[in-house]
């Protein structure tokens, strides 16, 4: 039997099979575009399983209604050719076949099964680790990749793997220095980038953050729309949070709104971005229409609840009202139909959260903080990074500052502050809340803490973009 650069077997595959499937793990781990080589063999492939369940697992992470019926014509490929296939590449079929059918729970067992048994498997431990993402599973993120890791200590992408999942479950100084690692045994890794930009956010280093990200940007340039677009997305957060709003929104303009605006990846990137500008005060002119019309195909994709909070949001924003009450039925009706599994994260979470977010677009913030307030405690099932879902925090912030609830928006801000501590905007807001509620001497203090702040960022120097 055949194996592969890592040293897996594969059922019934030539030198040619090999080489498809050694390019696609390497151009898949470093999120490269060129695909398009790989998916002509798979098409052409008539002894190998693994070459079409390969390419159907790339559709399908595209989370979109074509990727859905591609991925079901790989899948029926790789079905023809499985009885010569492995009992992993067999797997791999089975997890495929979760996927397609919605139960990404299955998949995400399978893949983890495979990692155990298999654990020089990395693109295994890529899928697994990503139905955990989407499913707000930090768990099973970190344990995938301290699987792929303990195997495969020699390679980067074990190392960046791991620490993103560090960073999901809070161990931020591991994390970091898994992050570092890898990209010490390679520069150009742009998860490993991601995963260090995920640690430096979290601990409020911001002007870090510019410097480093911007000192890997060059790295990106081969990178496909979601990583390059992502990681210039990354160091936005940055730019915004150091008061840098007017390079955050060029960012926007050139380099995480225009790549593939067809791809939800994309999407979210720029809805995520301008809305985080406008509850910075940012007038961001007519983007949301431009968005809007990529979104309006998506109204019933309903693949991921994370994404759809995001495209509801867009539309809203945009003034699409016709398309956000339709999407919120279907939305109701999604969650009618959840598994168990997923229930808490379309029913308790994805609804109420829907409305809320559409309240807070059309201005009914009293509204939005008592249903956003009652998706937040779930937020974490609905998939996602802590850094990305900190997005509906911020607009249910917003939204109890807005209607008054000035009590609970200082709690939460309060909080952020011991977490991100450099963050003049942060102090901004308390100082607002504490001369609400006639704590002068705290406003004040808070006043000066983010003046100085801001003058320190004004004094640092180098443009990000």
């Amino acid at each position: 039997m055949a194996r592969d650069g890592q040293g897996l077997e594969i059922g019934s595959a030539d030198e040619s099979a090999i080489a498809a499937l050694d390019f696609l793990r390497e151009e898949w781990l470093v999120f490269g575009k060129r695909f398009q080589d790989f998916m002509a063999a798979a098409e052409r492939e008539e002894r190998c399983a693994l070459l079409p369940v390969m390419a159907a697992n790339l559709v399908l992470s595209m989370n979109s209604v074509e990727g859905r019926t591609l991925g079901a014509r790989y899948l029926r490929h790789a079905r023809a050719l499985e009885k010569d296939a492995s009992v992993r590449e067999k797997a791999w079929i089975a997890a495929t076949a979760a996927w397609l059918a919605g139960d990404t729970d299955r998949s995400l067992e399978i893949h983890d099964r495979i990692v155990a048994e298999w654990p020089r498997d990395l693109l295994a431990g890529k899928l697994g680790q990503l139905h955990a993402f989407n499913q707000g599973d930090a768990k099973a993120l970190l344990r995938i990749g301290e699987r792929l890791l303990a195997a495969n200590r020699e390679n980067h992408f074990a190392w960046g793997m791991c620490a993103f999942g560090l960073e999901e479950c809070h161990r931020l100084d591991e994390a970091e220095a898994h992050a570092r690692r890898a990209i010490e045994m390679e520069r150009k890794d742009p998860w490993a980038h991601h995963a260090l930009a995920h640690c430096l956010e979290a601990r409020g280093r911001l002007v870090e953050g510019v410097a480093f990200m911007g000192s890997m940007a060059d790295t990106w340039e081969d990178c496909n729309s979601f990583m390059y677009t992502h990681n210039w997305w990354h160091l936005a957060l940055f730019l915004i949070d150091l008061d840098r709003t007017d390079e955050a929104l060029a960012l926007f303009d050139r380099r995480v709104w225009g790549v593939w605006k067809e791809f939800c990846e994309d999407q979210i990137n720029a809805i995520s971005l301008l809305a985080r500008l406008e509850l910075r005060g940012v007038d961001v002119g007519a983007r949301w229409a431009d968005i809007a019309t990529y979104l309006k195909d998506r109204l019933h994709d309903h693949f991921v609840p994370f994404l759809d909070l995001q495209y509801l949001y867009g539309l809203a924003r945009a003034g699409e009202r016709s398309a956000v009450t339709e999407m919120l039925a279907s939305l109701e009706d999604r969650a009618e139909s959840a598994k168990p599994f997923e229930r808490e994260a379309w029913a308790d979470c994805a609804v109420p959260a829907a409305h809320g977010l559409a309240a807070h677009a059309r201005g009914d913030h009293a509204e939005a903080a008592r249903l956003l307030g009652q998706a937040i405690p779930h937020l974490a099932t609905i998939g996602g990074s802590i850094a990305q879902r900190s997005l509906f925090g911020a607009i249910h912030l917003d939204a109890l500052v807005r209607s008054g609830w000035n009590d609970a928006a200082l709690t939460i801000l309060q909080a952020d502050e011991r977490e991100r501590p450099g963050v003049a905007a942060t102090k901004r807001g308390l100082a607002d809340l504490y001369r609400k509620l006639g704590r002068t001497e705290q406003a004040m203090a808070a006043e000066y803490q983010a003046e100085e702040l801001a003058r320190r960022y004004r004094n640092v120097k180098g443009a990000a973009v």
